[in-house]
Order: C-alpha cells, then structure tokens, then sequence
C-alpha cells in the first residue's frame, strides 16, 4: 500500500490529513492493496522516441545539497488515464549536485506529480522523507490549515501535465528546494546541454509540457 501523506514528524503518517482527503482521486488510486510503482526507463544518449510514447526531460533542484550524501531522490506521479504510477530518479545514486538533468520514456497519457521521495544523509545512515506535492502549499502547512478549518480538501490540487504519443517533452526546471515547489521554463540553456549527448533527439519539435 502506497502512503500519500506519509510525513516527517516524529508520530509517522499524518492521520489527520488522510482523513480529510481521503475522497481526492488520488488517494483513491494509490492506497490499492497490491498497486505496483512502475520504474520509468532513463533515455541514453542512442535513444529515439519509442512507438506510442513520448520523452520528458527537465532540470530538478533537490532539496539538500551536500547533505544529500549519496542517497538517491525519486518523483512518484500517476497516470490519470490508466492509474498506473510512475516513479523516476531526479537524482543519481552516489551524487549530491544541487541540479541533476533528468530524461526518461514514459507513455502518452494525462498525469498528476504526487510524491517527492528523498533521503537525507545522517551520521547513522540516512532518514527516507515521502512528501505529498500539491499547488500553492508546503507540505508542512497542509495539516495545519485543514484543522484550522483554513483549508478544505477540494482546494488541493496537483501538479498536472499530459503526454502525446511520439514528442518529446520540455517539463521545465522543478524547484524542489522548497516545500512549496515551482516549475520554470529554462528550455534553451538545457536543449543547448542535452544535444551535446543526446544526438538522436530532434529539440526543434519539442512540446512545452511544463507542470500547471
């Protein structure tokens, strides 16, 4: 069973929280007895687009930075056509740069981000966080503004993008380095990187599908 609001305070998950919004679609689609994350396949520097489906590539601007260690930081996100969830690296195993290039296949659909997983280096090992992502709040604010009565559970909203079969797609620079996170469109500096490695990829007919 996969735990949306699964949070960093010391009680565990936040109980409140799940309660509250245990009618958001999301919720519904990830705590399935038996529901599998799909892994998405990184794209080499030989790759085409693959029949049917589409590439994504961005910037991503973690959380830590040296104190990252050499734990690796995922985004879990959800297929709103088929419910499948996704997960992919945002950040390599064994590298603790503020900014990592991520490029992946993924297949055409309409999708919601809806995990930020990383770890943090500790002199015992490494603490694991599991972040719920939605617009315009930080995680650590959500509980908070629901008891309160601040916040309902229709004013959540994620992060949505879509993919279609065959393009490869510009998903902007994702500011994680905050709990309230923001994307931006940086396409030109990255496209002039990533042509330098990825020669098979026509950057002229990429599709903006920056998260909104």
């Amino acid at each position: 069973m996969v735990n949306l609001f699964q949070g960093k305070t010391k009680n565990g998950p936040l109980k409140t929280m799940k309660k509250y919004l245990a009618t958001l679609l999301i919720l519904v689609s990830l705590t399935t007895n038996g529901q599998a994350i799909k892994t998405l396949n990184e794209v080499l520097s030989k790759d085409t687009v693959q029949s049917g489906q589409g590439i994504i590539y961005g910037l991503f601007i973690q959380r830590l930075g040296f104190s990252s260690g050499g734990f690796p930081q995922d985004i879990r996100i959800v297929n709103l056509n088929t419910k499948a969830i996704f997960s992919f690296r945002v950040k390599p195993t064994f590298k603790s740069a503020k900014e990592n290039i991520f490029s992946f296949h993924i297949p055409s659909g309409d999708y919601a981000i809806v995990q930020y997983w990383w770890t943090q280096s500790k002199w015992y090992g490494g603490k694991m966080f599991t972040e719920a992502i939605f617009k315009n709040y930080a995680f650590g604010e959500i509980e908070t503004k629901i008891k309160s009565g601040e916040l309902k559970e229709e004013d959540l909203e994620h992060f949505k993008f879509s993919i279609q079969p065959n393009t490869i797609n510009y998903v902007g620079t994702w500011h994680f380095d905050k709990e309230q996170v923001l994307f931006s469109d940086e396409k030109m500096k990255l496209d002039k990187t990533l042509s330098k490695t990825q020669t098979k990829l026509n950057f002229e007919t990429v599709t903006i599908s920056i998260p909104k």
